[in-house]
């Protein structure tokens, strides 16, 4: 019997070493809501990248407390979300082992996490985001109504926030360079799609914070799309240098659908003298642009002047109502795939708004973010 004794401690050990190595896997949330309705139960879901995918419905007790396992698919960190009915009340970052605790109002304006640092500091920056993006639908409703100086005074006003915005993501990115956090803050954008970091400039920024992120998650799939996004943005910095250096002519089509869902090509204006037009819908300083571009094309269309406009939009009944409230004149065309559209590789677009001269030979002769520099070089054309 004695020879067996140690073959049942050693095996108890490995059954309790297993179960161990189990249970510190297991993500366990525990929480309070308060102000909660028959009508608010609770939900818990996970956001994988675009979509969020239904995981459980949690149950309170008659004070609102509940508790929750998570087993499974934490063992990268992922975005997770609370919601009391339809409002969303909770945004976490978990990973396998945590132990979380909540504490949350059912209308969703009071919350503290305890037990995880990165879904503290995602609380945060998100609080930033939504102050900052509702500061700039104000601001904008104010600004389609103004004319004049008051117009031009706000639209400064709604650059300068977009710009104070950028500066302080930058400086967070700095601040905490490891934390998983990042992976959302690098991909923030204002109403529209308008990214924070849509520069290909921007790349070396995002290249460091997938560094930093990589020693710690070189599995994450978040962590991977940095990775892709400032490859893009490099190559796209790549393919403007050679062709900033290149004479270009015989330009390359574009056949993209317009407010009728007709498509319309670039190269059924030959003969004229053309503007290509990159633009979003939901930018006050390109909705200023086209008011610029409507005082030449209606001295010069008859003359022989036409403007295609490319709208980077992803929102495609935003962009057909921005058309038609500005009552745009000259060929809009959209395909709703945003900085994935085609034509923004044919023409190595990197930063919007920008313009292209071609002329009735079909060369390009200019290219140009100054819509000002634009008009001027158009007017020597004719």
């Amino acid at each position: 019997m004695k020879y067996y004794k140690p073959l049942i401690v050693a095996a108890f050990l490995c059954v309790t070493l297993f179960c161990s190595c189990k249970k510190n896997k297991i993500v366990r949330i525990t929480g309070h809501v308060s102000d909660l309705t028959e009508n608010n139960f609770l939900v818990f879901k996970r956001l994988d990248f675009t979509a969020e995918t239904l995981l459980d419905t949690l149950h309170t007790d008659e004070n609102g407390n509940f508790r929750y396992s998570l087993e499974k698919g934490t063992e990268q960190p992922g975005y997770y979300y609370l919601y009391a009915g339809e409002k969303k009340i909770a945004s976490l970052i978990l990973k396998k082992g945590d132990r979380v605790k909540i504490h949350a109002t059912a209308d969703g304006k009071m919350l503290k996490v305890e037990g995880s640092d990165d879904s503290e500091l995602l609380r945060q920056v998100n609080d930033r985001l939504h102050q900052t993006v509702r500061k700039f639908d104000s601001l904008y409703v104010l600004y389609e109504k103004a004319t004049g100086r008051e117009q031009k005074a706000l639209s400064l006003e709604l650059g300068s926030l977009f710009i104070k915005y950028k500066q302080e993501a930058i400086r967070f990115l700095y601040a905490h360079p490891r934390s998983f956090v990042n992976t959302s803050v690098v991909f923030h954008a204002f109403p529209g799609q308008f990214y924070v970091f849509s520069d290909s400039k921007d790349a070396p920024l995002l290249h460091r914070v997938y560094d930093s992120l990589y020693v710690n998650y070189p599995l994450s799939p978040y962590v991977m799309a940095i990775r892709n996004r400032y490859e893009s943005m490099e190559k796209t910095l790549q393919m403007e240098q050679l062709l900033s250096q290149a004479d270009v002519s015989d330009f390359p089509d574009i056949c993209l659908p317009g407010l009728d869902g007709q498509t319309t090509c670039l190269s059924s204006l030959k003969g004229k003298v053309v503007i290509l037009s990159y633009w979003h819908s939901a930018n006050v300083e390109m909705r200023l642009d086209n008011r610029e571009l409507a005082g030449i094309y209606d001295t010069y269309a008859p003359r022989g002047l036409e403007i295609f406009q490319v709208a980077l939009d992803i929102d495609k009944t935003a962009w057909a109502k921005a058309v038609r409230d500005q009552s745009l004149p000259w060929i809009s065309v959209c395909d709703g795939l945003g900085i994935g559209s085609p034509s923004v590789v044919s023409y190595n677009v990197e930063t919007i708004p920008v313009f292209f001269i071609i002329t009735r030979q079909g060369d390009i002769v200019v290219r140009s973010g100054d819509v000002n520099e634009v008009i001027r070089q158009v007017k020597t054309l004719f």
